[in-house]
């Protein structure tokens, strides 16, 4: 049976849940935020991702109400946030820190909200109890936050988060005070809670890996502006620049001259070395400077000299990144640059052929790389 795929943002019928038209965000003489538009959809999770001071976080406090936009507009539900103070927001938002109380159980942490709505005894227990089930804290419930672990006081911040049932929960780097393995865990409870509760998330991270494994989409952020929104698997497979490119994982970048020959483009790109051949996505001038970014899991390393064939290289191995699964081969190639190939590491060590200072040849296909402007 076919899923339904969920893509929201494809379906011109959607209206957004959140929409940011030309918002500007300044501080002083700085600009934070530039003139920036976006639409966030329902049962989204939404990641803002980008280097420190790209205005990823910016952008949460002014969808929190902790910051107001110098210009432009923000609506959530088409009702415009300006006029909506923070406390009356359909938004909740989870620290870093978690910001629990350590004076307060974990049921008490959770229900805390609950009670400042003077909701009745039996509402607020019984909707601390769907939390606790939710985050699987059940047996964890009359401990206080220093009693229990990282992971677990995480969960407590989300469930204290998720009780008032808002239409959009905001995510700041929540899982930066985490372990890399309890990392990996949580992300995919979270994905998990989101998809049960229905809850839209925005999560603000400058971790590719984080973003990429949880979103829904992704925000690619530099300098205030959006510089791709889309999809994890086209933010990497299909970069609309040199700069996501370069940001979103591994990649090698070569510069070259442009020659088009029907769909495919020639890059010359260094003096006595064989031209790089690639697919064109739109229309390229010839002689126009182009960057070709190729990943290194689509080089093939070898020692032995495949037949000939377009996308070539010969080269020296300088450098190997053994990472359990994968090894990295950083290869020099004519020209000094340096390209990098992966391969699986099926075998046990012992028996893999290649190392230091090996001569190899890398091969690609003429699909396997993105050409970019500049």
């Amino acid at each position: 049976m076919n899923q339904k795929v969920f893509a929201p943002w494809d379906d011109p019928n959607q209206k957004p849940l959140i929409q940011f038209q030309n918002v500007t965000k300044k501080f002083g003489t700085f600009t934070a935020i530039d003139d920036l538009s976006l639409d966030i959809y329902e049962r989204e999770f939404f990641a803002l991702l980008g280097p420190s001071g790209c205005g990823k976080t910016t952008m949460m406090r002014m969808l929190a109400g902790f910051e107001t936009p110098t210009s432009g507009t923000i609506r959530l539900s088409g009702q415009d946030l300006g006029q909506t103070a923070p406390n009356k927001r359909a938004v909740n938002m989870m620290f870093q820190s978690y910001a629990l109380f350590p004076h307060l159980s974990v049921w008490e942490n959770i229900a805390f909200g609950l009670k400042r709505e003077s909701k009745d005894k039996d509402a607020i227990a019984a909707r601390v109890e769907e939390m606790l089930r939710l985050t699987r804290l059940g047996k964890f419930a009359k401990r206080k936050p220093h009693q229990i672990s990282g992971g677990q006081r995480q969960r407590v911040a989300l469930a204290r988060s998720l009780a008032k049932s808002p239409k959009l929960l905001l995510l700041d780097e929540p899982l930066g005070a985490l372990d890399k393995k309890l990392r990996e865990e949580t992300q995919f409870e979270l994905m998990d809670i989101q998809e049960k509760t229905g809850t839209t998330f925005v999560i603000v991270t400058h971790d590719q890996e984080e973003a990429m494994t949880v979103a829904s989409r992704v925000a690619v952020m530099d300098e205030g502006r959006l510089v791709q929104v889309a999809t994890p698997a086209d933010i990497y497979e299909a970069p609309n620049s040199v700069y996501v490119a370069d940001f979103i994982g591994d990649v090698n970048i070569i510069e070259g001259n442009a020659t088009p020959d029907g769909d495919r483009v020639r890059i010359d790109w260094a003096e006595g070395q064989p031209a790089i051949w690639g697919t064109a996505q739109k229309p390229v001038a010839s002689g126009e400077r182009i960057s070709f970014a190729i990943r290194p899991e689509k080089v093939t390393i070898s020692k032995e000299k495949p037949e000939d064939r377009r996308n070539l290289l010969e080269g020296e191995v300088i450098d190997i990144a053994y990472l359990g699964n994968i090894s990295t081969f950083h290869v020099k190639v004519g020209n000094g640059q340096i390209i990098k190939a992966q391969s699986a590491n099926t075998r046990r060590l012992a028996n893999r052929d290649i190392t230091w200072e090996d001569r190899v040849w890398l091969t690609f296909t003429e699909t396997a790389g993105v050409l970019l402007e500049g």
